[in-house]
């Protein structure tokens, strides 16, 4: 070898590269070897490529555990909406059906009581007719009746725990005096109607009396009442504790919180999706006005006391959707002075 040159260039300047040197293209230069007729050009990559490969693999692996992270709160962000909608559902069932209250307030906003009055005169008319009475007697029968006593005996009945049989005998006895009185003041002898005619005619007003007391659908609903209440009551306690905790996860393990409010808002605002459509799906689709039942009291009484359940379904979906947008905007507006900050 005669001589040996060595041309370094870098960028569009000419200048002695000195090792460590580093260029953010990732190439320090060539060198041009010169011996004689033969010249050999070698690039390279200056000594930073093992670091921006190494900087490339932990922003990788960052970026998958921010995934991770991402992916688990969005788990338990559904979790917590599953449990506000579940909770829903208790908390309707517990302040409806398994609510003395709820039912007697149902009766009297539908004028439960003055409707089967109605129905028990009329019934009771066709009877007077057939076995000779005026309708009179019906009327003022009648009129001298408490229903609302009665039905809410028989209601409480239920929740109590106690007997649901109906008590006719009070109801038989003031029939039979009221049969007497007018028998008497007719100028009728209690020898020209037969005892057996009396005592049929007591049995039949009395067994139009207990029909009209009764409430079919309702009889099946309570049997459950009493075995569920106590259960129904701890499993309301367990899911608010459980809703508690996964909202103080959310929150609380997020190392900015305005993360923490999205996915609350996130949590809330598909709880409001879910009660929304069970709601509207009943309002909708009328589900319960197209029962047929025979008298026009209870009818009302069936699809008020029903449709009233899952009223409670749109007042907790105002209440998840307000909740909602409100955690989203302190997560906009955190985010947004983060932004600025940095």
């Amino acid at each position: 070898m005669s001589e040996k040159t060595k041309e370094i260039n870098n960028s569009d300047d000419s200048e002695l590269i000195t090792p460590g040197k580093k260029n953010y293209n990732g190439k320090l230069g060539s060198i041009k070897l010169s011996d004689g007729e033969d010249e050999k050009d070698v690039s390279f990559l200056g000594d930073n490529s093992e670091g921006s490969s190494g900087e490339h693999h932990h922003h990788h692996r960052r970026k998958e555990k921010s995934d991770a992270k991402c992916f688990a709160y969005c788990v338990v962000s559904f979790f917590l909406a599953l449990i506000l909608f579940l909770l829903t559902c208790c908390i309707a069932l517990r302040t409806t059906v398994f609510s003395s209250d709820y039912m007697l307030s149902v009766m009297a906003d539908r004028e439960y009581y003055t409707q089967i009055t109605e129905e028990l005169r009329q019934q009771l008319e066709s009877l007077s007719h057939a076995s000779g009475l005026s309708s009179e007697f019906a009327n003022d029968f009648t009129n001298s009746l408490d229903l609302r006593e009665d039905v809410t005996q028989y209601v409480e009945s239920f929740y109590n725990g106690s007997s649901t049989v109906i008590n006719t005998t009070h109801f038989k006895q003031k029939f039979r005096a009221a049969l007497d009185s007018y028998i008497e003041d007719n100028k009728k002898e209690n020898t020209e109607v037969k005892e057996e005619s009396l005592e049929y005619l007591v049995n039949e007003a009395a067994d139009l009396y207990s029909n009209t007391i009764e409430i079919p659908f309702f009889s099946v609903v309570a049997n459950y009442v009493v075995k569920l209440n106590v259960p129904l009551t701890v499993t309301i306690v367990v899911l608010t504790i459980i809703g508690i905790v996964l909202t103080l996860i959310l929150f609380l393990t997020n190392e900015f919180k305005h993360r923490g409010y999205r996915y609350l808002s996130y949590a809330f605002i598909a709880a409001f999706i879910c009660d929304a459509a069970v709601a509207g799906l009943v309002y909708f689709s009328k589900i319960f006005s197209k029962v047929n039942i025979m008298t026009r009291s209870l009818y009302n009484l069936f699809v008020y006391y029903f449709n009233g359940i899952f009223t409670y379904f749109w007042i907790f979906a105002a209440a998840f959707i307000v909740f909602g947008v409100l955690f989203f905007l302190m997560f906009a507006r955190k985010h947004r002075k983060l932004v600025k900050s940095m």
